[in-house]
């Protein structure tokens, strides 16, 4: 990029950053987005959805449409104070830089940036939805930076790049009873320990690779991870009625999450004459998946224009909801590493600008060529 128009873009990262908005409450951060555009580029339409927006230069009937995705909601540190702690800051950026170097390039393709809520919960890409309802859409991108991979070296996997995952909390309401006379009451403590020591393999089993659990054959990593369990009260002389549980189910690929789904459900299902049971679903991410094909093509770019380019051994545990995109039309998912640094997530993690040239050059690559 022209070092003006870099400069440009880093001081609104640095901005978007000391303003981090939660999923679902990035009310300012569309604000900031919409004023970027409307101050440095011209040639863009904005389209404001309310809880997301996207622009384009006008839209031409039978042209190639490619939507090219960044989110942009931030999550709570260890303090409980939102920050930028997934590096979305950056991917806004990017896509921004984007807009601005193609933005005197004519081409064939209609180009769609599409600025996407709500990733962290998973519930963004589902918002954007219409945006496949009004227009023909033949290809998706999309990008996250990662630590531990090495820096602005652009990675790619075919199938499986991110796991598919969702959250279960469970509720057992049995009998309380005093605490000399446990027999006359009914306990979840019990229910709810069994249960753990029965998915400890699958608290364990971290590996892509397939294995057997009961009666039940995974082809690639599954695992449930106990997140919170509590029973009763500091009661001593109550044995308590209630308890709950809550869990992240994790698979490489949806139709095995499934299965761990299905495991839960009928465990629950059993106890269900000693106890109500209640059963809430959360942050449900579908499995992220590159399309073999388009991949092939999109990476043989890169390496024609001399980019650097990887081949990613395993997927990535950890989930993203760019996957919903795949219902839609053959997705591409990249990861751009930013070397050894602190991981996503841990309170010391910052977004390297120095990736930011990379990608957008990797996404002209895509789009010009």
């Amino acid at each position: 990029m022209k070092k003006e128009d870099y400069m440009k873009i880093v001081a609104f990262r640095q901005e978007l950053h000391q303003h981090p908005e939660l999923s679902n409450h990035e009310e300012q951060t569309r604000s900031f987005i919409k004023k970027f555009i409307q101050e440095n580029m011209s040639k863009y339409n904005i389209y404001d959805e309310g809880t997301w927006l996207y622009c384009m230069k006008p839209y031409r009937n039978g042209h190639k449409t490619i939507v090219i995705r960044a989110d942009h909601d931030a999550i709570l540190n260890s303090k409980g104070v939102p920050f930028h702690g997934c590096g979305h800051d950056g991917h806004t950026t990017i896509l921004l830089g984007l807009m601005m170097e193609q933005e005197d390039i004519e081409t064939d393709t209609n180009v769609i940036y599409l600025f996407q809520p709500a990733e962290e919960n998973g519930s963004g890409a589902a918002f954007c939805s219409p945006l496949f309802e009004r227009y023909h859409v033949d290809e998706v991108y999309g990008m996250h930076n990662m630590p531990g991979l090495e820096k602005n070296v652009i990675y790619y996997r075919p199938e499986t790049v991110m796991c598919a995952s969702v959250g279960y909390h469970i509720r057992l309401r049995g009998i309380q009873s005093h605490a000399s006379e446990p027999e006359k009451g009914r306990n979840p403590a019990f229910v709810l320990s069994e249960f753990v020591k029965a998915i400890q393999p699958l608290s364990q089993s971290c590996q892509f690779e397939s294995f057997q659990f009961g009666d039940i054959s995974f082809s690639s990593l599954a695992m449930i991870t106990v997140i919170y369990m509590n029973v009763g009260s500091m009661n001593f002389g109550i044995s308590p009625a209630n308890g709950e549980i809550a869990l992240t189910l994790r698979a490489a690929k949806e139709g095995e999450l499934l299965q761990l789904e299905k495991y839960v459900l009928d465990y629950f299902a059993r106890v269900k004459d000693q106890f109500e049971v209640e059963i809430e679903t959360f942050d449900r991410f579908d499995e992220n998946y590159t399309d073999p094909q388009l991949a092939k093509k999109s990476i043989e770019k890169l390496q024609a224009a001399g980019m650097p380019v990887k081949t990613l051994e395993y997927p990535i545990r950890a989930s993203e909801d760019f996957g919903y995109y795949k219902k839609f039309a053959p997705t591409v998912f990249f990861l751009v590493g930013t070397g050894d640094c602190p991981s996503l997530h841990h309170d010391a993690y910052r977004f390297d600008d120095e990736i930011i040239d990379t990608s957008i050059q990797m996404y002209q690559t895509i789009i010009n060529h």
